[in-house]
C-alpha cells in the first residue's frame, strides 16, 4: 500500500532538499515523494501546489509536508500502523514548533479542536478519498489548512491519533504567510469562512465557523486599524459573511460594533 507525501516545489533550495530528504529517509518502504508546483496559470499558493501534487500522486494514502519543514523517519510507518490497527481513515500526530534560534516547542495533537494542531493539514495522514470532492479556493493563502482539513475529517468514518510529534514546523520569515499583506489575510479568512459555512452548515460545525470569524476580526483590527478604505470595502462582506449568521450571536455582533468604533 503506497503512501504519497506531497511537497510544494518552492522556497529556499536547502530547506526544500531537507524536506525531501526526510521523506526519502522514511522507514516505511512504500512512500512516494511528490514535489509539485501549481500550473503557471494557477494561483501560486499552497492549496494550488498541494492539489497539483494530489493529481500526480498514486498513493492510497496522502500526507503533506511544507517545503521549509520536515518529518521524523518513522512518521509514515507509525501512522500507517495506527490506521491499520484502528481501521481509521485519518491519522493525526503532534507537532514540534522549531524556532530560528534553535528552540523547539512540543505541540501535542489536540483531539477537541479547533486549534492549530487540530486544524493543520501537515500533521495528518488521509485516506485519499477524503481529499476528493472538497470545496476549495486555490487562491487562499491563510486558513488554507482549515479549509481542507475540516472538510476532509468530517468525511472520515474514524479518526485516530498518535501521541508522538512526528512533524517539525520550522519558523520561516520568508514563507508565503509572512509575506502576505494584512488586507489579503483578512480577505482569505473571510473566504474560508464562506466556504466552510456552505460546505459544513451543520450546527456541530459551529466551532470551525467561530474560529474563522474570530481570527478574521482580530486580523482585520490588528493589520489595518487606521485604514478607512479597508473598513469601507470589507465592512459589508465581513458583516454579511461572518457575523449575520444567527448562530454567531451577540458576541460577534459586538465585536463588529467595537471594530466600527475605531473608524466611525
Amino acid at each position: 500500500m503506497i503512501a504519497s507525501v506531497i511537497v510544494p516545489a518552492w522556497g529556499e533550495p536547502p530547506l526544500l532538499e531537507r524536506a525531501c530528504a526526510s521523506i526519502r529517509a522514511q522507514t516505511f518502504s512504500d512512500v512516494e515523494l511528490v514535489v509539485a508546483a501549481p500550473p503557471s496559470e494557477a494561483p501560486q499558493t499552497l492549496p494550488a501546489a498541494r492539489f497539483a501534487g494530489l493529481a500526480k500522486a498514486t498513493g492510497e494514502w496522502i500526507a503533506f509536508c511544507d517545503a521549509d519543514d520536515w518529518i521524523e523517519p518513522n512518521a509514515i510507518g507509525e501512522m500507517m500502523k495506527t490506521a491499520e490497527r484502528e481501521s481509521a481513515d485519518c491519522v493525526c500526530c503532534g507537532m514540534m514548533r522549531d524556532g530560528a534560534n534553535g528552540s523547539s516547542i512540543l505541540r501535542p495533537f489536540d483531539r477537541e479542536g479547533p486549534s492549530d494542531t487540530f486544524n493543520a493539514l501537515v500533521n495528518k495522514l488521509f485516506r485519499r478519498e477524503l481529499l476528493e470532492g472538497l470545496s476549495v479556493d486555490l487562491s487562499v493563502s491563510l486558513g488554507e489548512d482549515l479549509m481542507v482539513s475540516a472538510q476532509a475529517m468530517r468525511k472520515a468514518r474514524k479518526i485516530a491519533a498518535v501521541d508522538a510529534a512526528f512533524y517539525h514546523y520550522c519558523e520561516n520569515s520568508a514563507s508565503i504567510t509572512h509575506r502576505q499583506n494584512g488586507r489579503k489575510r483578512v480577505e482569505d479568512l473571510a473566504r474560508v469562512g464562506e466556504i466552510l459555512r456552505t460546505a459544513m452548515p451543520e450546527p456541530e460545525c459551529d466551532a470551525f465557523h467561530d474560529r474563522v470569524t474570530r481570527d478574521a476580526l482580530l486580523l482585520w483590527i490588528r493589520h489595518r486599524v487606521f485604514d478607512r478604505r479597508l473598513w469601507r470595502t470589507l465592512r459589508s462582506r465581513m458583516k454579511s459573511g461572518l457575523l449575520d449568521d444567527p448562530r454567531h450571536g451577540i458576541v460577534k455582533k459586538g465585536a463588529l460594533a467595537c471594530a466600527a468604533c475605531l473608524f466611525d
